[in-house]
């Protein structure tokens, strides 16, 4: 009887690991018929050795079409991807505190919009969209840094304005510069937690004049956020701004009011 109790055993293990190494053939294998069958707008050969480097590119960026029946769906996830319409191609990117739809290209010529084939897509409507609303919103931060860079004079200085999407706030952070002059300034960019992201990143000009530097563009140019200005701030000068939105290299100009900044006292 113990005999036959240990052979049924040993077939009954041989048997449920059969089924296990099926299971796990039939996974992968539906796995892979469904990568397969997933539509990539690729010009490219399904048999060439490099295809899977443009199919990771496609992936982090993909270009999706805009419904001219359907209703448009927004991206919903963190990143970005572009956007093919009947009058363009725009970029669509979103970050805990950013949903941005901006044209990139038109697809025919405004002065003559009969001229070419249109693609027959549907359209979107542009959009900045912050979820702390205007950038009024962080008045009591900018006046902060403001303080903070004339107390730094007559270097430059640089804070962060993060947003922290579990208390739905902004939050003002001050950067540890490595070397600071009064003509530039390098700082240690700190680690913020999953629930943190870079929203306003503010810099100081000390007294000279508030404007964006070719080393700012350079900076600026892969990234996703709100740059800030602050110049004029010597005693003997006007204090002015300069604010834009940064977006994987394309700047839109902001129009924020130095008086609203510098407030001066009431008699």
């Amino acid at each position: 009887m113990e005999q036959l109790l240990n052979a049924f055993q040993t077939a009954a293990h041989a048997g449920l690991q059969n089924i296990a190494a099926a299971l796990d053939q039939f996974s992968k294998g539906v796995a892979d018929e469904i990568a397969r069958a997933k539509p990539r707008a690729i010009a490219a050969s399904e048999d060439d050795e490099q295809l899977h480097l443009d199919v990771a590119l496609f992936d982090s960026a993909p270009t999706v079409v805009v419904p001219k029946h359907a209703k448009f769906a927004a991206l919903k996830e963190i990143g970005h991807r572009f956007l093919m319409t009947a009058e363009g191609v725009f970029v669509e990117v979103r970050r805990p505190w950013l949903h941005i739809i901006q044209r990139l290209a038109w697809t025919r010529d405004a002065a003559n919009p009969c001229a070419g084939p249109v693609p027959p897509y549907g359209t979107v409507e542009e959009k900045v969209e912050f979820a702390f609303g205007r950038l009024g919103s962080a008045l009591q931060e900018l006046q902060a840094f403001a303080a903070e860079a004339r107390a730094a004079l007559p270097n430059e200085y640089a804070a962060w304005i993060v947003w922290d999407a579990e208390k739905q706030k902004l939050q003002y952070r001050p950067l540890v510069a490595t070397n600071a002059t009064p003509g530039s300034i390098t700082f240690e960019r700190p680690a913020l937690a999953e629930h943190e992201s870079l929203a306003i990143d503010l810099h100081s000009h000390a007294d000279g004049a508030a404007f964006f530097s070719a080393t700012d563009d350079a900076d600026d140019a892969g990234e996703v956020k709100i740059s800030g200005v602050f110049g004029g701030l010597g005693p003997d000068t006007a204090p002015d701004v300069a604010f834009r939105l940064c977006v994987l290299g394309m700047f839109i100009p902001l129009k924020v009011p130095a008086s609203a900044i510098f407030k001066q006292p009431e008699a």
